[in-house]
């Protein structure tokens, strides 16, 4: 009696779904990732207008292309210490949010892959605030990247 050769297509492992791209800056010595698909443009914050009363997590206003943007404060949001006003900070714009908004922060690290299985959680010495902005966190080969989630991000 021979044996019945086995259905190979049972024993595959499924497909490893796509990764998702990041760019990663930072914030001193802190990495973070924002989707690729929700980056616009980077650009060198070269003036930014203080807006009275505004919550602390705005940093201001600023003219990009014509476009005046809402500046998130990344710092003041996660919870990172304040900035040393040694170099020239970046703005990060947004997209895929009902008014224009961008990010401020130190410096632009690289774009980098993430897949689904690769993201761990949140590091149990992270601030709430910080911990609540972002979905995981992933090991690339500039250091250890919060992934945020910026629909959670802009509402704190």
């Amino acid at each position: 009696m021979t044996a019945e050769p086995a259905d190979t297509q049972d024993s595959e492992a499924p497909p490893r779904p796509d990764p998702t791209p990041y760019l990663g800056f930072f914030l001193a010595d802190e990495l973070y990732g924002v989707p690729l698909d929700q980056l616009r443009e980077v650009a060198r914050l070269s003036h930014l207008r203080r807006v009275p009363g505004a919550p602390a997590g705005v940093a201001g206003l600023v003219n990009l292309r014509g476009e005046i943007l809402c500046a998130l404060d990344a710092r003041t949001i996660l919870a990172s210490a304040p900035r040393e006003h040694s170099e020239t900070p970046f703005v990060v714009a947004l997209r895929g949010f009902k008014d224009p908004i961008g990010l401020v922060v130190d410096s632009i690290s690289d774009i980098y892959s993430v897949f689904p299985d690769e993201i761990g959680p949140a590091p149990v010495t992270w601030p709430a605030e910080r911990a609540v902005c972002c979905i995981g966190t992933a090991a690339v080969p500039a250091g250890l990247m919060g992934l945020l989630d910026l629909n959670r991000l802009i509402k704190v």
